[in-house]
Order: structure tokens, then sequence, then C-alpha cells
């Protein structure tokens, strides 16, 4: 259960993520049908804009912590690599950086388009077990997102509920929002700005 709420913590510390279109978007997402589809729905350009805004120049993205370090938090920054992948998806990895070292990945990613149900999904692992599904869409030009987090242990503890609001100042700023969600409220947990590393992808060596 502490391991749990501590990987929650961490992801609504961390990063959100723009898809979606409808304000209407349900966190609930069909997977069966008892017929298909007249049509498959197509993705948006928002959507394959958004793919292509957070995954370009190495896909990577840095935010500090500074903020919110604690004994029980010691971590110095985050660090988000996101790389593009088949059929409008793309893939990622969430993890920290301690003393100058990189840590273990705390979450992995993988966001696509269901072009059945015409939603954009956000599926994620937890190194604990934890598993997180939502959808995302597009509001008042912001991206939101609702997700429910299950634990490995569901007979002792209960899923959770978390939302996140982002937004692009600039074309190498992310800014994130994050909420914790209970009796339809959206409970403010913390702020973050990323900027995007091109560093990173500067100092990798030539291999062509």
């Amino acid at each position: 259960m502490r391991l749990f709420s501590m990987l929650i913590t961490l992801f609504s510390s961390s990063f959100a993520y723009a898809t979606g279109d409808s304000p209407n978007a349900s966190a609930t997402l069909t997977l069966q049908r008892e017929a298909p589809p007249a049509a498959s729905i197509p993705a948006p350009q928002w959507y394959l804009d958004d793919i292509d805004f957070l995954t370009r120049d190495g896909g990577r993205w840095v935010t500090s912590n500074a903020d919110y370090m604690s004994e029980n938090e010691p971590m110095e920054s985050y660090v988000i690599v996101w790389e593009k992948g088949y059929a409008n998806s793309m893939t990622g990895r969430l993890f920290a950086m301690t003393d100058g070292e990189e840590t273990g990945d705390f979450w992995r990613f993988r966001q696509y388009w269901h072009a059945g149900e015409g939603k954009a999904v956000l599926e994620q692992f937890g190194f604990g077990g934890a598993i997180g599904l939502g959808v995302i869409w597009r509001e008042d030009d912001k991206m939101k997102t609702v997700q429910t987090f299950y634990p490995p242990d569901g007979a002792t503890s209960a899923p959770a509920m978390q939302g996140h609001i982002a937004y692009n100042p600039d074309a190498n700023t992310h800014v994130t929002e994050s909420y914790t969600i209970a009796d339809g409220e959206w409970r403010p947990n913390r702020v973050y700005r990323w900027r995007r590393d091109t560093a990173s992808e500067e100092t990798k060596p030539d291999t062509e």
C-alpha cells in the first residue's frame, strides 16, 4: 500500500500528456464491443503534432524537483524520455537524477490513438506493479487527462484517480499541473516546468 501511494504521488508530481479532444471524454475505455464500429476514426492532426512535439530532438525532458525534495524524496530532478512508435503511438520512461546519477525507471508508458474508440489512450506501468489507464483530451487550448491507477494488491488497496492539465508556453517548455480526483473534485498537487534537454542529443556520437 505504501509503495503504491508513493508511485501515485511520484506520477502526480511529474508529467502530463497531450492528446484527446473532448471535454466530456470518459476515463473508462471500452475495449470490447458487441459489434465492430462502422469505421475507424483517424487520429486528428493536433494529436499527431503533439507526438512530434514531445518526441523531437531526442524526446528528453527535464524538470527540477527542488521545491519538493525531502528525506523521503531526495530526487534532484525528474527526467522523461519519449520515443515515437508505430501506428500513431509513442512510448516513454520516467526516472530521476540523484547526485548526478540516473535512478532506475519509476514508470514506463505507452500512449496511442485508439481508432475504434476515437480516443487517445495512456497506459503506464510502475516498477512496483501498479498500472494506470486513462484517456486524454484537449480543452481550452490545454490538455487534460484522467487516469485510474490500480495497485497490484487490489484486495487491500483501492484504485486511485489522478488528473493532469498541461500546456506548452514555448517550443521547448512543457508545464504540468497534477491533481487528485476525489468525489468529482480536482484537488491540486504539484506544478512542474519541464525543459527540452537538447544537450543530451547533441553529445551523442555520430554513427553515420
